[in-house]
């Protein structure tokens, strides 16, 4: 059994996502990962570069700054990495999450048993949402608990949409089992001056200028005071534990 990560990240330094992170909590895992790395303006792709394993295969791609509808250039990069992947399984993973440790050695068993089931699509992977920061995570409605991030290689089975999930050619959800794996998702942990950048940047690919600025013009401390958050009591993955060390601000 061969199994392939894949990955997109586009100016992930000016943006403050982790995924360095990202990436090499997939190298126990995967025989090769995919990392799609669209024209950048800033490092990002010197930085992949830097990690430095073989088993990570680099394709660089264009950027199209007029793509500004529904996410759609999300979903398009993200099939461009998968299209490269050779493996039995692809394991996606976003910028902002990491795959816990812990959890490989019950996605690769999943993988194995399912392995010879065509009917089985994809495997689903359970999610930890940090809100605000490294020590709060969400506990209200609205938060995915699980989402697909292992498919099938298979020519039918696309990134859909702005690459929240995978559907088939025919736009029908995948029939899916659950992999053992879970993630944990740092998108809305960033420091918040970063956190309004990135939801600037992200919101272009769905609105115009002047409704990408409304959207952005949020209180000063950013995150919303209402959002329903917990202490976290579980553990980081060890590949993030020196960024959440290094955070300072509350």
């Amino acid at each position: 059994m061969k199994i392939s990560g894949f990955t997109f990240i586009r100016n992930g330094i000016v943006l403050g996502y982790p995924f360095v992170p990202a990436i090499r909590s997939l190298l126990p895992l995967c025989d090769e990962i995919i990392v799609n790395v669209p024209r950048s303006t800033d490092d990002t792709l010197a930085v992949v570069k830097a990690i430095g394993d073989p088993k990570i295969k680099i394709i660089e791609t264009e950027w199209d700054d007029n793509v500004r509808t529904g996410g759609l250039a999300l979903s398009h990069h993200t099939n461009l990495a998968l299209e490269r992947c050779t493996g039995d399984w692809c394991v996606y993973i976003q910028g902002d999450e990491v795959l816990h440790e812990d959890t490989i050695p019950a996605m690769r068993r999943a993988m194995e048993r399912e392995l010879d089931d065509p009917a089985v699509q994809g495997l689903i992977v359970d999610y930890t949402h940090f809100y605000g920061s490294y020590r709060t995570q969400t506990c209200g409605l609205g938060w995915y608990d699980r989402e697909v991030r292992v498919v099938r290689r298979d020519k039918k089975i696309r990134s859909s949409s702005d690459a929240q999930s995978f559907r088939t050619i025919e736009d029908k959800k995948l029939d899916v089992k659950k992999s053992g794996g879970h993630y944990l998702h740092y998108g809305h942990a960033r420091h918040p001056e970063m956190a309004r950048q990135r939801l600037r940047d992200f919101s272009r690919l769905w609105h115009n200028d002047e409704a990408v600025e409304k959207i952005a013009d949020r209180p000063a401390d950013f995150y919303d005071d209402d959002q329903k958050v917990k202490p976290f009591t579980g553990t980081h993955p060890a590949v993030m534990l020196d960024i959440v060390a290094a955070a300072g601000w509350t």
